[in-house]
């Protein structure tokens, strides 16, 4: 493979064990995967499969038992607390399944917390949160507290928080999971959306059929392995 076509993410033999009651659980089996620029990439599988723990060491929120994660080549692995907390702050976007939001917080707060951690400015921080709401369709709703809002809207403001830094890497478990189907499927188009517009990758976990046709690639995993 040559720079050119270099993956955003590799996951090279990566195996993950918890020690759980003095018993070893293992999440993860030896996964290797690559993740290309550019793409909306869906990990599929039954609860407990293992894709979350794929997510979350892709984007450094937890680190491999054996086996390297690399980022644009870089070995994560290498990489101090402080090196990894500075990566993630830049470079990866997060959105939860459960929204985690501030809920006294209004719209447009919740989406500017993020850049107020990093220090930009006040100028750049409304622009950027205004240009972020306005991408998800919620620049009218930004001065309501998230409690005051639905499910779809909630969410739709925690992809807007992802996008805030400008990452390169966006990361969304089970993005659809709380929300009804209707309200999915037009999360899954915007996700495609910011992807063919925006220039940037997307992983996301999904139990659900229904939501494979917005994927560039599927990866299926059972057990902690990539079974294709």
């Amino acid at each position: 493979m040559d720079a050119g076509n270099e993956p955003i993410v590799e996951l090279r033999g990566v195996e993950r064990t918890y020690h759980v009651d003095g018993k070893d659980v293992h999440a993860l089996r030896g996964v290797s995967i690559k993740i290309p620029e550019n793409k909306l990439i869906i990990l599929k599988g039954p609860s407990g499969s293992g894709k979350t723990t794929v997510l979350n060491i892709m984007g450094g929120l937890d680190q491999p038992t054996k086996g390297e994660m690399l980022f644009k080549g870089r070995d994560l692995g290498k990489f101090s607390d402080r090196q990894l907390t500075l990566w993630r702050r830049q470079q990866v976007g997060f959105v939860f399944q459960t929204f985690a939001l501030i809920q006294t917080l209004s719209a447009f707060e919740n989406v500017e917390l993020p850049m107020r951690i990093t220090r930009k400015s006040w100028k750049e921080r409304q622009a950027r949160t205004l240009e972020c709401l306005d991408i998800v369709g919620l620049r009218k709703r930004g001065t309501h507290r998230t409690f005051e809002m639905s499910g779809g809207e909630q969410q739709r403001v925690g992809i807007a928080r992802a996008l805030v830094n400008k990452p390169a890497l966006i990361m969304a478990d089970e993005p659809t999971g709380e929300v009804d189907f209707r309200t999915g499927i037009q999360i899954m188009q915007l996700f495609r959306t910011m992807v063919d517009e925006g220039g940037i990758t997307i992983c996301l976990t999904t139990h659900d059929p229904a939501f494979m046709e917005y994927g560039d690639l599927v990866f299926e995993i059972q057990d902690g392995e990539i079974i294709r």
